[in-house]
């Protein structure tokens, strides 16, 4: 299986990704409901923001890391992490259920890439 890291990207391509993938893909917001989408392995993709509770954040990362789902921790807070959604209200948490047409995933592979280099 291959080994798990998370990225910090930047907040400019990370609002680009998040309005693409609001418009054209599908997302779940919050803690339980994201946590229960990784686990049912119909996440491909989740956001932890810069401020979650470290106890929320070692439980999502814990279940990505069993069913091999990447995750992707962003120095955004929580509530700016929501408005970049598209959402009036914060969320420590987005589940990335369907992509859409963003590219997210294949930048984060990419990175994955050179840091193994």
């Amino acid at each position: 299986m291959s080994e798990q890291r998370e990225f910090v990207t930047e907040v400019k391509d990370l609002r680009r990704h998040l309005e693409v993938i609001a418009r054209t893909g599908k997302m779940i917001f919050g803690f339980r409901q994201s946590l229960l989408s990784v686990l049912h392995r119909r996440s491909k993709l989740i956001i932890l923001a810069g401020n979650c509770p470290p106890n929320l954040e070692r439980e999502i990362t814990i279940a990505c890391k069993m069913t091999g789902t990447p995750y992707l921790k962003v120095k955004t807070p929580g509530n700016e992490l929501g408005y970049l959604a598209g959402k009036p209200y914060s969320t420590a948490v987005i589940s990335v259920t369907d992509l859409g047409s963003s590219t997210l995933l294949n930048e984060i592979a990419s990175k994955a890439e050179e840091t193994l280099s």
